[in-house]
């Protein structure tokens, strides 16, 4: 049985350490994870694979990590179907300039307008910038359309798009055609 868990809380150490341990307890195996420290919080994804018998004590114990906030669901077997969609398009977007309230919806609602899907997302900001106190803003990606791409796709279009905000906000914005394992632009129309 599969189970995905998320576990968010104060940074410490051991969090991963001590979330495999009680996997392992239970005759799990990790699968895919990721993790992150946020700020002073850590965020933990992880695709867990356990005997159907110890689907609940593995639950009540992971939810059971002190200063955690856990949640674990039922999901499908994800060796069962083999299913890899092509990728159409990726490419990879940046942002670097003053910060603004509601920068990352801005970015995202254009992405997700030409109907990209956001594979990768992070954000930071640079509170010590040389510009008199100005918070600096970072936000960095991949986006990715699946095969066959829309029609009237148009990299181009999206990046002077994105081009346009930038300028309103004053930021550099940016999203470069990612190169495929042939070094030619990864486009796939079908």
């Amino acid at each position: 049985m599969s189970i995905v868990s998320t576990e968010l809380g104060p940074d410490r150490p051991g969090i991963v350490s001590e979330f495999t341990k009680i996997v392992v307890d239970e005759g799990g195996n990790v699968g895919e994870s990721q993790a992150s420290r946020l700020g002073s919080h850590f965020g933990l994804m992880m695709l867990v694979k356990v005997p159907k018998s110890h689907k609940e004590s593995l639950q009540a114990a992971v939810e059971g990590m002190s200063d955690m906030s856990t949640t674990c669901y039922t999901t499908s077997d994800p060796d069962a179907v083999q299913v890899t969609p092509k990728v159409g398009y990726t490419g990879q977007f940046s942002l670097h300039g003053a910060d603004h309230p509601g920068i990352v919806h801005k970015v995202t609602n254009i992405l997700a307008k030409h109907r990209l899907n956001i594979d990768e997302l992070k954000t930071f900001e640079d509170k010590s910038a040389p510009y008199g106190g100005l918070s600096l803003f970072h936000l960095s990606g991949i986006a990715t359309s699946p095969a066959p791409l829309a029609n009237g796709f148009d990299s181009k279009a999206i990046k002077a798009e994105l081009e346009e905000l930038g300028d309103l906000m004053n930021c550099e914005i940016t999203l470069e055609d990612m190169l495929d394992d042939k070094d030619s632009a990864s486009f796939y129309a079908g």
